[in-house]
């Protein structure tokens, strides 16, 4: 079987979780024998793979797929869609860009329709992704198979004593990720934050969001709880070190589908606090703490919830049976056979 891999164009440049995504769906489809080959602008595209899997239903995708349809390519697309508006809003803005579209005006959101709608199959992360594209977007639901998100093994067998030596701190919070992020939700984290004693990490690049951004790090500065290292490479046996070594890992997003990061948090050991948005749950259960990202009062309580928990080791066990790349990327492997080849 051969197989080409195409994602949006920025993919690698901040190496994210979608980045994590398809390296590791390479890696282990390659194990299964599959070729696997990333697609290169530079060079002329081959006409022998079986499929092409798209990663994220994107504008900067659409006239890619539209070509590629149109060569008689078999398209696998994983949407990687989340959005803050509830089902019913999406429903309308689709209906409304079906009208708009006689006059030539529509939003972003008819091209995610598009590359849907000239998918063969679609892989969303989660059950409430698959409702939000099917009901919102009119996708009949015969498309959908759900491929969950997956996690390295290694963060397991993840070691505290390597963080703890080179800073000196243990059963602390944790953040990881992008800090003065609008979608990470920084400013409520940080307004939840304060008035907990306990010392709280965050590990991650500050981007420049602006007016956004400088509030964030004004209420940081006046927090003495917390400390910002700099970013870790995701291979980084320190920042396993970290996962393992924090008492509770915070994911306040507006949206998460899931979050990689609290995947591999929670597969080291750690107690996790997650936003309530993005089909969250169908990967916790009911071992994580959840939040309503629009709500400060929420965050807090669930820290607090958190950290006054006892160590409970269901939630790693439960990550290691069901969301190990391997299992995960086999599921993958089958839905191909399956459904297209």
């Amino acid at each position: 079987m051969r197989i080409l891999f195409i994602a949006t164009p920025d993919v690698a440049i901040d190496k994210g979780g979608l980045y994590t995504q398809i390296i590791n769906s390479k890696k282990y489809l390659e194990k299964l024998g599959v070729e696997v080959g990333l697609y290169d602008i530079w060079h002329p595209l081959k006409e022998d793979y079986d499929l092409i899997h798209i990663f994220r239903a994107d504008i900067s995708l659409y006239d890619t797929v539209k070509r590629l349809k149109q060569k008689g390519m078999k398209i696998v697309v994983s949407p990687v869609f989340a959005s803050t508006h509830n089902l019913l809003t999406l429903r309308a803005i689709n209906l409304l860009n079906g009208f708009l579209n006689n006059f030539k005006v529509f939003t972003l959101h008819r091209f995610v329709k598009e590359i849907m709608e000239l998918a063969n199959i679609i892989l969303p992360n989660t059950d409430e992704e698959a409702k939000a594209l099917s009901y919102g977007f009119g996708i009949p639901k015969t498309k959908f198979v759900k491929i969950p998100n997956g996690v390295n093994e290694k963060f397991y067998f993840a070691d505290p004593n390597e963080f703890t030596a080179k800073y000196g701190m243990e059963n602390f919070i944790l953040y990881t990720g992008w800090i003065g992020s609008a979608r990470k939700n920084t400013l409520n984290l940080v307004r939840a934050l304060e008035g907990i004693n306990k010392k709280v990490v965050f590990i991650g690049k500050i981007i420049d969001e602006e007016n956004y951004t400088q509030k964030c790090l004004s209420l940081i500065k006046k927090n003495p709880n917390i400390e910002i290292l700099q970013p870790l490479p995701h291979d980084s046996s320190l920042l396993s070190s970290a996962y393992a070594a924090c008492d509770t890992f915070i994911l306040p997003s507006k949206f998460e589908t899931p979050g990689l990061s609290a995947l591999e948090a929670a597969l080291a050991g750690a107690k996790i606090v997650i936003t309530k948005r993005g089909g969250t749950r169908e990967y916790f259960g009911d071992m994580a703490e959840y939040v309503n990202p629009g709500s400060v009062k929420s965050i807090r309580d669930g820290i607090i919830r958190s950290i006054s928990k006892k160590e409970d080791k269901r939630l790693r066990e439960y990550i290691r049976e069901n969301f190990l790349w391997e299992k995960v990327v086999e599921k993958l492997y089958k839905t191909y056979l399956e459904r297209l080849l």
